[in-house]
């Protein structure tokens, strides 16, 4: 019982780190950042990640870290990152597009 629940939870925790990482595409979106800016955010999501998958392993499996809760983990970051992520994504895009279009006051 205990490892289905850290299977189930695992992947839970991929997708709360996939919409972790759109919240930082989503700022690249907003900001177009310069290329050291989307490094330095690349290393503090993956950071951020790590503590929190570290966090995760010790409270969920007495500190244990298996194969099988990375593997996991991965499989509900992609699962979320091609579908909803998705499709969040590229209607942020378009909403971002036509809000700068119409600060600009321009037509498209």
């Amino acid at each position: 019982m205990m490892q289905s629940m850290v299977f189930g939870c695992s992947c839970i925790l991929g997708v709360a780190l996939g919409i972790l990482y759109d919240v930082f595409r989503i700022i690249r979106v907003v900001i177009n950042p310069k290329n050291i800016t989307v490094f330095v955010q690349d290393v503090i999501y993956f950071l951020t990640s790590g503590v929190i998958t570290f966090l995760f392993v010790l409270a969920f499996n007495f500190g244990e870290l298996r194969f099988y809760i990375l593997i996991w983990e991965s499989a509900g970051w992609t699962l979320y990152h091609v579908t909803l992520g998705y499709i969040i994504y590229k209607n942020f895009r378009k909403i971002v597009a036509i809000i700068k279009n119409k600060c600009r006051g321009g037509k498209k």
